[in-house]
């Protein structure tokens, strides 16, 4: 009898190894033969390589599941996505294995989470792994699991493997990968949104497991309903520190009927936490002192899109339960097993572990448009009014980032909610304002992610939800405020003038001596201050595209002289603000618009006008001449080091020259000098541009107060040598860095400039002219030299008559 189970193990064992030669359409079907045709005996020996083979681990490559899509391969797609569907063939070997408490794997525990390879290493033992590690010869641990969390250890890990992190498709459309395709399935069918009842458990299941469940759904809720505005809510601590775990005695089951009922669903979410949102602990500091340093783990867009749908269907599955309305102090109220796991499931499983996601996102997710992601995590999972499933449909109804909250926040309803999670919405929004400083506001991404947190937090009744929850939480420390105005708050968590939940909710979810700061109230000076200086990014963030805007507006001539403008025949006239169109750029003015509203709502600021506001006076200083405002407007774009205007001229200011040096900003390399002394080009005839610069040096220096007279002369005349006698530094002259004020005076003075008949272009136009005239008309050189003149004078002539005449800079002083 052992020999046939032998040969049928060693059988099963081939013919996995001959599936790496077959498509993925014939891998499955392969798979639901072995399944059909082989007893669950002999299956229990083969699920661990099986399930190698599936998801990739140790030297096997995987089938692949996060590149399979069902655009490029939908028989693949559709034969795998059966094969693994939670009431498919792989799930019903499962449940059968299920049956045996005996039957459990090894799980290596190289594959843990960091943090939770560190404590065990250290002789700890994490609360989830409590009855899952075992200790062989010389003290070292191993996970031991049963069928199913074999299955999902396998699963969960695949998106944080090296493997799958190296890889990293684009996932553009989660219903078309398939991997997010099984995770819905999984999260549908174990936490169904309109069931009152979990999928039932076909066989007894194996007694290893957390105790977690046993301090969460064995116990009974201590009230039935909680008021609005308790001062002591205690939904953050450890379970072993609010409720005792159930004892079982000999010969009783192991599991009561209310455990068996959500204990797949647990264990499932139970596992999705530790693998994606455990990678990094918040509690850095103390590994960094004692020589312990963790590696950083970032995630991947596709993983943080996963950790966003998880949260999503959380909220969803959550929603469903019930609300205790009690009509008189007298009635009592029986909570299902069902739901009492649906209250507890948040703060005891997914709260810890998100917050430290969330928190070293903020901190370490690098400065660009894929921070939207981990931004729109962290604004699900605050909003869990918008995730409320209709009666009607299975799916909450579909609703963009951008759709309209015209619903205020029900108060009553989900104040537990802000309580309970009051540092997601303050530190972590404090945590944001940290990173809008280092953020460019003229880009259109990062002024959408501005709007948005703005326009989240502006909703109706949600600042007065903070304001309350910060208040009941944080109430001695405001008594003591108003007694002694000159209280040292100290900040340190350990502060005895703080509520006992908010110690609660800051020893565990922040890092030991950690100092909270209030977002509202007499002690919120850091936080209003850092609000402002944001809105005064906004504002020079406006005040630099409308000053870029109007620059090129005044390049661009009209009336009778646009006719002769040639500049704007290879410019892009779509292009309003860098490479920015006019819609864009106007989109972008609202999102900053509606964000200092926003944060003005919020705060319950006065708003602010950015135009004539004093933090928007640097850009818009009356006394500096149009030169200088162009010049400061200029150097106010994104990139560019900051300045001043001095009595020397613009020059770089302390900051902008610790900008340079750090190369955190820099100026654009160009030539703005006289462009009669810059280098000769290769479109350039050399020879002519000496003679007719020696020309041009000549008349400027011979008759130079001539010249003056002539360019700053009253009536048609003057205006006319304004034309053709121009300053190399017109004042809607654009110039890319700082300039002394000499050098800007020598560039400001008119003068007479022919560098422009030695281009080769200009003289290819001038001969082919010459050509035409002189096989039409038989017209000589001579006559060719007249008729230019001619031509000079006249388009002088209607250039003179259509721009506005310009004044000497003693005129423009008095």
């Amino acid at each position: 009898m052992a020999s046939s189970t032998a040969a049928v193990g060693t059988s099963i064992s081939i013919r996995l190894k001959n599936l790496a030669i077959k498509s993925i359409a014939q891998r499955c079907v392969e798979v639901d033969s072995i399944i059909q045709s082989t007893g669950g005996k002999e299956l229990r020996n083969a699920l661990p390589d099986l399930l190698e083979h599936i998801f990739g681990l140790d030297s096997e490559p995987g089938w692949g599941l996060d590149i399979l899509c069902r655009s490029t391969n939908t028989h693949d797609f559709d034969a795998v996505r059966k094969l693994l569907a939670p009431e498919g063939p792989l799930f019903t070997l499962i449940s059968n294995l299920q049956g045996d408490q005996y039957i459990s794997y090894e799980f290596p525990i190289r594959y843990l989470p960091a943090p939770t390879r560190n404590i065990i290493e250290e002789g700890g033992i994490p609360l989830f792994y409590a009855n899952k590690l075992q200790y062989q010869n010389y003290g070292r641990p191993t996970v031991v699991l049963n069928a199913f969390e074999c299955y999902m250890f396998h699963f969960v890990y695949c998106l944080v493997s090296p493997a799958w992190q190296k890889r990293n498709p684009t996932w553009n459309t989660l219903t078309d990968c398939l991997y997010p395709c099984l995770l819905d399935d999984y999260l549908t069918y174990f936490l169904p949104l309109h069931k009152d009842s979990l999928p039932a458990m076909p066989h007894n299941i194996s007694p290893m497991r957390s105790p977690m469940a046993h301090s969460i759904i064995g116990s009974k809720s201590s009230s039935n309903v909680t008021p609005p505005k308790t001062k002591s809510r205690l939904g953050l601590l450890k379970s072993s520190f609010t409720t005792m775990p159930k004892q079982h005695t000999q010969g009783s089951p192991v599991f009561g009927q209310s455990e068996a009922e959500t204990w797949r669903s647990e264990t499932l979410l139970q596992i999705l936490a530790e693998f994606w949102l455990n990678q990094n602990p918040v509690e850095v500091e103390r590994q960094l002192l004692t020589g312990n340093a963790m590696e950083h783990f970032m995630p991947s867009k596709n993983h943080t899109r996963l950790v966003r749908m998880l949260i999503k269907h959380v909220h969803n599955f959550v929603n469903t339960a019930p609300h205790d309305v009690l009509t008189s102090s007298y009635q009592t109220h029986l909570v299902s097993p069902l739901d009492e796991f649906k209250k507890s499931l948040l703060p005891h499983i997914i709260q810890k572990k998100l917050y430290a996601f969330l928190r070293h996102g903020f901190d370490r997710w690098p400065l660009d448009s894929s921070f939207r992601l981990m931004l729109e995590t962290w604004l699900t999972y605050i909003q869990p009014w918008r995730y409320i499933p209709s009666a009607n449909n299975n799916r909450t109804k579909l609703r963009r980032d951008s759709d309209p909250d015209t619903k205020a926040v029900d108060e009553i309803r989900w104040h537990p909610f802000v309580e309970d999670n009051l540092l997601f919405y303050t530190v972590l929004f404090q945590e944001f304002l940290c990173r809008v400083f280092r953020m460019d506001l003229t880009a259109p991404i990062n002024g959408v992610m501005l709007y948005r947190v703005a326009k989240v937090f502006s909703l109706q009744n949600l600042s007065t939800l903070i304001r309350t929850a910060e208040r009941d939480l944080c109430s001695s420390l405001y008594r003591s405020l108003r007694l002694s105005p000159t209280h040292d708050l100290g900040g340190s968590y350990l502060s005895q003038e703080t509520n006992l939940s908010l110690h609660t909710q800051i020893s565990e979810l922040e890092r030991s001596g950690f100092q909270y700061s209030p977002m509202f109230g007499p002690a919120a000076d850091p936080t209003i201050q850092a609000v402002t200086d944001v809105m005064k990014q906004i504002c020079q963030a406006k005040t630099t595209i409308s000053t870029v805007e109007s620059s090129k507006t005044k390049h661009t001539k009209s009336g009778l002289s646009s006719l002769f403008d040639m500049s704007t025949w290879f410019e892009d006239q779509n292009k309003s603000f860098g490479d920015l169109s006019v819609a864009e750029v106007k989109k972008l003015h609202g999102y900053l618009e509606m964000s200092i509203k926003g944060l003005c709502v919020l705060f319950e600021i006065p708003p602010i006008d950015y135009q004539s506001h004093g933090m928007c006076s640097s850009l818009y200083d009356p006394t500096l001449t149009l030169g200088q405002a162009s010049l400061l407007g200029c150097l106010s774009e994104p990139g560019t080091p900051d300045c001043e205007e001095t009595e020397e001229g613009i020059q770089l200011t302390p900051l902008g020259r610790y900008q340079m040096m750090n190369r955190m900003k820099k100026f654009d390399i160009g030539y703005q000098g006289d462009p009669a002394l810059q280098p000769i080009r290769s479109f350039e005839n050399a020879l002519l541009v000496r003679l007719l610069h020696q020309f041009c040096l000549f008349v400027n220096t011979q008759f130079h107060s001539e010249i003056l007279n002539l360019y700053y002369r009253e009536g048609i005349l003057g205006k006319l040598f304004q034309v053709y006698l121009s300053p190399t530094l017109t004042p809607d002259k654009t110039l890319t860095s700082p300039i002394s004020k000499n050098v800007r005076q020598q560039l400001e003075t008119p003068r007479l400039n022919l560098r422009f008949l030695a281009n080769y272009r200009n003289l290819m136009y001038l001969g082919i002219v010459y050509l035409f005239l002189r096989f039409l008309f038989g017209l000589s050189p001579m006559g060719y030299f007249f008729f230019l003149l001619f031509c000079g004078l006249v388009i002088g002539f209607l250039r003179a008559l259509a721009q506005p005449r310009q004044t000497s800079h003693t005129e423009s002083d008095t």
